[in-house]
């Protein structure tokens, strides 16, 4: 399932391979204290309904009409509760609609519900 045309999503192993390559962001969509509450190390807090006001964090250039997206725009994974979660999926369509590139977008479906069932590293999010 893919949250919008474009966006790629990924498993447990992709995430892993883009933490240790430093080749995209990875993004916690949830709300703040779920966030503090832990989620994936290396993870930074951007909820969903933040996600279209804040692409100058991504790489993007606020413009008069929006943001600019340039092709070397670093690619994002975006996670969230899990597979019943919206969160994220919203924040890919709303970074969508701001301007930032689908194709740069990898959703992680299975989010915190699956990482933690796999019994994966979590950190605490305030810290």
């Amino acid at each position: 399932m893919s949250p919008a045309p474009g966006v790629t999503t990924i498993g447990e192993l992709e995430v892993l391979e883009f933490l240790q390559s430093g080749e995209a962001v990875l993004v916690d969509g949830r709300i703040r204290p779920q966030y503090e509450e832990g989620t994936i190390p290396g993870a930074i807090s951007i909820p969903y309904t933040e996600a279209a006001d804040r692409l100058g964090e991504l790489g993007c250039e606020i413009d008069f009409d929006g943001w600019i997206c340039e092709a070397d725009t670093q690619a994002v994974v975006l996670f969230c509760n899990g597979p019943w979660c919206g969160q994220s999926p919203t924040a890919a369509r709303r970074m969508i609609e701001g301007g930032f590139p689908a194709e740069k977008i990898f959703y992680y479906r299975g989010g915190m519900q699956n990482w933690n069932m796999l019994g994966l590293t979590v950190m605490s999010g305030g810290s």
